[in-house]
């Protein structure tokens, strides 16, 4: 059986995976599903119709699956929240479940929200993201993999991060940020490739050299994504990152920040 503290609640009709722990002062809501391994280590708050995956591990404040901070959810209709595995949740972190009917925020695998980060209603939040302390994505936002948001960052709502990317801390984006990419300010330019990330994981010397052309090409020379984005498929050595970066451009409902030549770092000289 699931070990329960016996100050916790947790309402009839909640499914408990047997090793699953619920800890002091815990509330747990009756539509609520939580995965093996997984543990509220005291007075965390999960409820509306949320699906916990294996070994998640929820610090004491944290609120998952309440109901999104806007005036259009119809309160007597289904909305839901889809979390997988072995995400950290720390203090005070709050992420809402969708708002219209039948509707869900969907976080991925492996995932770290630091303190009084915020996932609103709708998101898309992938695989290996961190959010550190609080950053927060607004309405039907997406966050890519293996993506960061440094702290105090504020991502609006319909707005993509991209793979890799990596946003510094304060910084405030209304457009997307294009993937591999480091950047910060207010809709600030991408300033560098995220090699650090990319080496990291993997990619190859040749890969971040290549992304150091894209990035070159895509703020320095003056062209509109449209045309930056042809001379990238014509010049640059193609790759997955390249491809991915491209794709990711091309797919933009809100546009993607690409900005001023002169803050490019020196790293890709």
């Amino acid at each position: 059986m699931a070990k329960i503290h016996p100050t916790a609640i947790v309402e009839d009709g909640a499914i408990l995976a047997e090793n699953c722990e619920i800890g002091p002062f815990c509330y747990v809501g009756s539509n609520v599903k939580i995965g093996e391994g997984t543990r509220l280590m005291a007075q965390c708050h999960v409820s509306g119709y949320t699906v916990l995956g294996k070994n998640n591990v929820l610090y004491p404040f944290a609120a998952l699956g309440c109901d999104a901070q806007d005036h259009a959810v119809d309160f007597n209709t289904k909305r839901y929240l889809e979390v997988g595995d072995d995400n950290i949740f720390r203090e005070h972190v709050a992420i809402h479940t969708g708002t219209m009917p039948d509707t869900k925020t969907v976080i991925g695998n492996h995932c770290m929200f630091m303190n009084c980060s915020h996932v609103a209603h709708n998101c898309k939040i992938g695989n290996n993201v961190i959010m550190v302390n609080g950053s927060v994505v607004g309405g039907y936002g997406e966050v890519h993999d293996n993506a960061i948001l440094s702290g105090l960052v504020a991502i609006h709502q319909f707005c993509r991060v991209g793979k890799f990317a990596m946003v510094s801390g304060g910084s405030v984006f209304s457009k997307d940020v294009p993937p591999f990419m480091i950047c910060e300010s207010r809709n600030g330019s991408p300033k560098a490739v995220n090699r650090v990330g990319m080496r990291r994981n993997g990619f190859s010397r040749e890969e971040i050299n290549a992304m150091c052309d894209v990035l070159k090409i895509f703020t320095r020379e003056g062209l509109s994504v449209p045309n930056a984005l042809a001379k990238i498929k014509a010049e640059v050595m193609p790759c997955m990152p390249v491809q991915a970066f491209i794709e990711f451009c091309e797919s933009s409902q809100r546009g993607v920040v690409c900005g001023s030549p002169a803050s490019l770092r020196h790293d890709c000289e």
